[in-house]
Order: structure tokens, then sequence, then C-alpha cells
């Protein structure tokens, strides 16, 4: 990992939560690559689209027009928020099913999309700062980590996770 130096977590910065799909599928992408990817929803290079969220829903809809307004919502909610609300410097937390661990890290890159890399085409630089046991954490905040979404920010139990990090980042020094 790399280190945080002296650095102290920014408490206005939001903590990111974005899972591996299933199977854990991009946990090599994450890890081994250091990027953090969204899986492909036939919508293509998302910068095309205008800086508007009814824009994204609009384009999942055209691919996807069976589904249900949540999903609508709820898929192109996430990936607006995936190019446009997520900002260099953001905090990234991956709650890993495979070794058990939560994966802190920071958002280094801007959007990309990659098509070669058909499975997951839409990423980010991260660089990965610490990890520790899920289970140093409260019930509660476990529970948020584990929802179903697939990309969100961490809300009610953000300063219990803040504050773990900044634990391990101090013992590792």
């Amino acid at each position: 990992y790399k280190s945080m130096k002296k650095q102290v977590l920014n408490i206005d910065k939001p903590l990111w939560v974005i899972r591996a799909g299933l199977s854990s599928a991009a946990h090599d992408l994450f890890i081994k690559k250091r990027l953090i990817v969204l899986m492909e929803q036939e919508m293509g290079d998302l910068r095309a689209l205008p800086k508007e969220r009814q824009a994204f829903y609009s384009a999942f809809q055209l691919k996807h027009a069976g589904e249900a307004i949540q999903a609508t919502s709820g898929i192109g909610g996430k990936f607006f928020r995936f190019i446009h609300e997520v900002k260099i410097g953001d905090y990234i937390l991956y709650p890993c099913r495979i070794d058990m661990k939560i994966y802190f890290g920071v958002v280094t890159g801007p959007y990309c999309y990659t098509a070669s890399r058909r499975e997951f085409p839409h990423s980010r630089r991260v660089v990965w700062k610490t990890s520790f046991p899920k289970k140093a954490l409260s019930l509660f905040a476990r529970r948020e980590l584990n929802t179903a979404r697939t990309f969100f920010v961490l809300k009610n139990n953000a300063d219990e996770i803040r504050g773990q990090i900044s634990t391990v980042i101090k013992v590792r020094k």
C-alpha cells in the first residue's frame, strides 16, 4: 500500500463504497490493476452523455426498455455518480468478500472507458492505502457496507469507519 505519510483524513470528503459484483468478478481489477470498475450496461462511453442525471436514465432505458423504473434510476444514477460526482482525491472503500477485509483507497484518475475490457469497461484509477478486517466494525457499519447497491456514498457509519482507518494507518506507520 502507498503510505499515507502524515496525511489526516478529510472529514468533508465522501466515503464512496464499491462492490466487486457477482462472485467478486472485479476483485483482480480492483486490487491488482488498481482500478475501480463498473459492469457494462450497453451504454458506451459515458463522456458522450450530457452532464445531466436524466440523460443517464434515458441511455440505460434505451438499451433496457423492459426494466422497472427503480432499475433505471438505480443503474443510471450509479453511472452518473461514477463519472460526475466522484472527484480525484475522494476516498473509496471496497468491502471484499474474498478475504473479508475493507480496502481503503483514494481515487487518483478520471473516468475512462476501455471498450476492449468488455465486462468492465468503465473505470477510474485508485491507490489503495490500507485494509482492515471487516469484523473490526460494528454490526451496523457492516450492514451498511453490505447493502445490495454496487456504488454509493457511506452515510450512517462514516465516522466509525474513518476512525478505524485512522487507527490502522497510525499502527502501520
